[in-house]
């Protein structure tokens, strides 16, 4: 159950290893032809699904550009899955943690002082179709032996005839260093956009929120019931499932936190979309009173992640 963890399992990654991949980034004019994209090419039917589909919007592509291209060469340069990776970010986070006025900001404000002396991210053809549209989608379709790549990519292409080139643009990585920097891209979209409020002196909010199947449209967040515009609002997805991050900048001096009230109201009264949903309530949030007794009843000693949904941490939940 989601909030409440005891681990008493081992991991086996059993899902089938693709006999060939395709990495591609496809641009759109719109959001609502990447939703039909979506829905007719990447979800048509079970048996041949993409391997990943990334979603993300004009102003995340921005942020990750502006201030992510150090962590998104270092990944380039020495591999996702390199220990490297975790030695700098635990060095990072040491400096973070070391109490001296400007600690916490001092690495960020070096990353965004120094992004631009490192090279774009991605390759120049890429990089120009993110700036020509504001709707983009990194996909990976895999070859299982069944005819799965080629029925996907099929699609594909009957889509982009369908809609027209100039609204949608399709770029196939060319090589394992342009997935590798497809891949990086996408990945460094969070830690990107601390460095950018921290390089521009704003602050931000990060929430995740589940979408219906069908769904998708952004939530309306345009500055009503006194909640202040947003400076940036990134938006980024993993668009199978349908699992959205908004990552929002905003002046100094907003209340962030009836802002991302204000967005909880909208994603779930308006949307019918659930937030919280990938990273859980923790302690920020209040759970719904089913879950809340779900989490008792599987719990009752208190003893898994005290303190959740709006629980108290006392023993037996003891008044």
């Amino acid at each position: 159950s989601e909030g409440k963890v005891l681990v008493l399992a081992t991991v086996h990654d059993t899902f089938e290893e693709a006999v060939e991949e395709r990495s591609y980034l496809v641009s759109f004019e719109t959001l609502e032809l990447a939703l039909a994209f979506r829905r007719r090419v990447c979800l048509d039917n079970a048996r041949d699904l993409p391997v990943s589909v990334e979603y993300m919007d004009r102003d995340a592509v921005d942020v990750i550009d502006r201030s992510g291209r150090v962590l998104a060469n270092v990944i380039k340069v020495v591999g996702m899955s390199s220990p490297l990776v975790g030695v700098l970010w635990d060095v990072k986070l040491w400096i973070e943690g070391l109490g001296f006025s400007g600690s916490d900001l001092i690495c960020d404000e070096l990353l965004h002082r120094f992004n631009g002396w490192t090279p774009a991210i991605l390759p120049t053809r890429m990089t120009d179709a993110t700036i020509a549209m504001d709707h983009h989608v990194a996909m990976t379709v895999g070859e299982f032996g069944g005819g799965e790549m080629d029925r996907c990519l099929a699609r594909m292409t009957t889509f982009q005839k369908e809609e027209g080139s100039a609204k949608v643009v399709v770029h196939q990585c060319e090589g394992k260093r342009e997935e590798d920097s497809l891949t990086a891209f996408r990945f460094v979209a969070a830690p990107a956009f601390r460095t950018w409020c921290v390089g521009e002196g704003v602050q931000g909010i990060s929430v995740d929120y589940a979408l219906p199947k069908n769904g998708g449209g952004a939530p309306l967040l345009d500055g009503g019931d006194g909640v202040a515009t947003p400076i940036k609002r990134m938006r980024y997805s993993h668009f199978g499932c349908n699992v959205v991050h908004e990552d929002i900048a905003y002046a100094l001096g907003v209340d962030t936190h009836k802002a991302k009230y204000a967005l909880k109201k909208e994603v779930e009264q308006q949307c019918h979309g659930k937030l919280p949903a990938e990273h859980g309530h923790g302690t920020e949030y209040v759970a719904p009173k089913a879950t809340q007794e779900r989490w008792k009843r599987m719990d009752p000693l208190n003893v898994m992640n005290p303190g959740i949904g709006g629980l108290n941490s006392n023993p037996r939940y003891q008044e």
